[in-house]
């Protein structure tokens, strides 16, 4: 019954778990138990004081490896530590402000595209065009190249390459739960990538793109990370935004809409794109960015979070065994009344700075928790932040009245 349940409706499935035994619950579907850790004490608890305790299971590893090996998102232990403080030394400031550059010239070449009186006539669904965008973007800032399409040579990277296949894996294989994750990943055949990553470290690296940083990187024991574990770190980068982005995106237009305000967006797009691309801090003062946080609240790009433990533990007087799986669910956090007033309502406001509900002291788990965060949560926060903010200047986007499924981009009129 729990099974049937399950596939039929997960989050109320989870949400009357909690409601029937509390923050902390376990359970079965039919064929291996699980713990569902629902309160926000007890999912701060797991995610800052046991993660040792955790692992990620295969199946999310599987969509971060692509075919290739691992990187920060799939390492554990001291090996995770180690990479992780050799990333955190690529995203200093210099870094952030080349990123957001690149941002801006990729994002305006496709608004550029969609004025293009073909283009703009064609079914105007944004999703795949965003995808190609941050495909592009992550092409630029990792490897310090471009896709093909937008020039001649060696050094461009195909458009298969760049935007990688489909995978979708099932927790631990186990075809009873309903859990399933869908994204693109690298592919098997990933030769012009290859090419580029072998003349990068044989000419010792040299730019400011991330995978020189790492050619450059030094181990704490002085020594230099091998070929195979750069190679397993660009490819995890290069997809690691490709669902997130896209679809942040779309919801975000999606909620302005619906909220009536894609008027406010567009003022403030105005105004803070006049005089090209607008600072960090202008981005982190806006509604904008606000309205983002507060769209994927409602929609968190990884509404489950999936651990199994790694050693046995004991949380809330609860036992949590080695090897069972830990299921956290964001979507129903940033939904629950006891820590959101009015938490179906999209209310930007609440991501104000100096807002007294901050919300950084209240269960907020978009790019997931604990020590293991989204390393470039920030960065992304503030890519989406400014496609929307460039794009808003030109275009307004509307849900179709008819078909509440499709998302129309509608000219301003407005040049930059």
């Amino acid at each position: 019954m729990n099974a049937e349940f399950c596939r039929a409706d997960l989050f109320r499935f989870l949400q009357t778990l909690a409601e029937q035994y509390g923050d902390v619950v376990g359970f079965d579907l039919g064929s291996k138990p699980y713990i569902f850790v629902g309160g926000a004490a007890q999912v701060h608890e797991l995610f800052s004081r046991r993660e040792a305790c955790l692992r990620k299971p295969e199946f999310i590893k599987d969509s971060n490896r692509g075919h290739w090996g691992d990187g920060l998102t799939t390492l554990e232990g001291p090996a995770w530590q180690t990479r992780r403080r050799i990333l955190a030394a690529c995203f200093r400031s210099d870094f952030v402000t080349h990123y957001l550059s690149i941002v801006a010239q990729c994002t305006e070449a496709m608004l550029d595209s969609w004025m293009d009186p073909q283009v703009a006539g064609a079914p105007s669904d944004p999703t795949n065009d965003l995808l190609i965008l941050t495909a592009r973007i992550a092409l630029r800032a990792v490897l310090g190249v471009d896709l093909e399409v937008y020039g001649e040579g060696a050094a461009l990277v195909p458009l298969a390459e760049a935007c990688g296949e489909s995978y979708a894996g099932l927790h631990g294989g186990d075809a009873i739960a309903p859990l399933a994750v869908v994204r693109p990943r690298a592919p098997r055949r990933m030769d012009t990538t290859i090419r580029i990553i072998d003349a990068r470290i044989a000419g010792g690296g040299g730019g400011k793109d991330v995978l020189s940083q790492l050619v450059r990187a030094r181990l704490p024991d002085g020594g230099r990370l091998a070929r195979e574990e750069i190679i397993g770190e660009v490819m995890q980068m290069l997809y690691a935004g490709h669902h997130t982005i896209p679809t942040s995106i779309v919801r975000f237009w999606r909620h302005c809409d619906a909220s009536h305000s894609s008027t406010r967006l567009a003022s403030e797009a105005d105004r803070l794109c006049a005089a090209g691309i607008p600072g960090l801090d202008a981005i982190a003062e806006s509604f904008c960015l606000a309205a983002l946080k507060e769209s994927m609240r409602l929609n968190p790009a990884a509404p489950m979070l999936y651990r199994e433990v790694e050693n046995a533990f004991e949380l809330d007087g609860f036992e949590f065994p080695s090897d069972v799986a830990v299921w956290v669910s964001p979507w129903l956090l940033h939904r629950n009344p006891d820590y959101f007033r009015e938490p179906r309502r999209f209310v930007p406001e609440r991501f104000f700075r100096g807002n007294p509900a901050l919300v950084a002291r209240l269960p907020y788990y978009p790019f997931g928790a604990g020590r293991r965060v989204c390393i470039a949560n920030h960065l992304a926060l503030h890519q989406m932040a400014l496609v929307a903010l460039l794009a808003a200047r030109r275009f307004s986007f509307v849900i179709d009245r008819e078909d509440d499924q499709t998302l129309r981009r509608v000219d301003r009129h407005v040049r930059s």
